[in-house]
């Protein structure tokens, strides 16, 4: 089996069925690669397919879910903790992305997903008072806070997992959220002992898409992060017109407008998302899906299609706005020239090979 044939088993899978072909080994390296393997299990497990599979690649995927529960329980108590400490400073965080789905998951579905870290917003007024609670606690940052979009890292030894901790996410030429926009429309979300804040779905999912498609460059380098894409499949269950019209006008239009849609209607295509036909008709979003199967396919093709990314008309007058927004002016040297192209650490990172979590 190719890669292409790998990530249809692995999309079978996900829906409860068996592969069309049986390459097990490479359909579980990219379920691993892709941080679904838990998915996988629960998905078999429960669609009653476990008595098909292989002995050994069921106890594997078996013990891959119990300990991806284990963790998740551990995790759920560390961010319990946390918005403990926060909410003593007069804090109530917002839970991002995976953190979100972790408060709100019922018990038995909670081994399902994988998480990395702990994603928590706070307001930015508030921001040093919770990482001076969180150090007393025993958290020691990873990182530093250099800027309002860039999270501060903090790390506890004997945790599950990192809390990254925001005051803002996004940025000036795409779109922008702060605790105060997320918190409209949001749930208060009861802890055990602790009360913290769900973004309202459709930032939710605004949020997934900017992290994945302009803040990891998933656009320009063609990645596929599947994970996050079944997230987004939960997230928009409840979408009637209104809420995709909502999502569509908070990314600009051009570059970021193209992600997004190039985002959903992978989604569509893969996952059977179900999204307006005005907003996956758009060309580009079409172009970009196919150099993204190609991708797949053939591996060594991302290198040459993510340098042509780069010469992206679209792509380069979101660089210049980004410059111009960054403090040079249109009369800094710094905003003309080849100021606005990428940095040299930024270019190495978008021509990664691998990266966990990317298709």
């Amino acid at each position: 089996m190719n890669r292409l044939d790998r990530l249809q088993g692995l999309l079978a899978c996900l829906d409860g069925d068996l592969p069309q072909q049986d390459d097990w080994p490479g359909i579980i390296e990219l379920a691993n690669h892709s941080l679904c393997t838990p998915m996988v299990a629960s998905q078999l497990e429960a669609a009653g397919r476990f008595p098909a599979l292989p002995p050994d690649l069921q106890r594997f995927l078996r013990e891959v879910h119990v300990r991806n529960g284990e963790r998740n329980r551990r995790l759920l108590l560390q961010l319990d903790e946390a918005a403990t400490i926060m909410n003593a400073v007069g804090v109530e965080p917002i839970l991002l992305k995976g953190t979100g789905w972790l408060a709100a998951a019922k018990e038995e579905q909670r081994a399902d997903r994988l998480l990395t870290d702990l994603d928590l917003m706070v307001p930015p007024e508030g921001f040093h008072d919770v990482v001076d609670a969180l150090v007393r606690a025993g958290y020691r940052p990873e990182t530093a806070a250099v800027r309002p979009d860039v999270p501060l890292v903090l790390l506890r030894p004997e945790d599950a997992g990192t809390i990254d901790l925001h005051s803002e996410y996004g940025g000036a030429t795409t779109l922008r959220f702060r605790h105060a926009d997320l918190t409209v429309g949001g749930t208060r979300c009861r802890l055990p002992g602790s009360v913290a804040h769900l973004p309202p779905p459709v930032g939710s999912m605004a949020i997934l898409l900017l992290h994945d498609q302009l803040k990891g460059r998933d656009y320009l380098r063609g990645r596929i992060d599947l994970r996050h894409m079944l997230d987004m499949r939960s997230l928009a269950a409840g979408f009637g017109p209104a809420e995709w019209e909502s999502l569509d006008r908070l990314f600009p239009p051009g570059y970021a407008r193209g992600a997004a849609r190039t985002q959903l209607l992978t989604a569509h295509k893969l996952l059977g998302l179900s999204v307006p036909d005005a907003m996956i008709r758009d060309i580009r979003a079409q172009l970009q899906y196919w150099r993204r199967m190609i991708q797949v396919r053939w591996p060594v093709s991302a290198l040459m299609l993510t340098m042509l990314s780069l010469c992206d008309p679209q792509y380069l007058a979101a660089r210049r706005r980004w410059r111009l927004a960054k403090g040079g002016g249109a009369s800094s040297s710094r905003a003309t020239g080849r100021a606005w192209l990428p940095r040299r650490g930024s270019v190495a990172r978008l021509l990664s090979w691998r990266e966990v979590g990317k298709i």
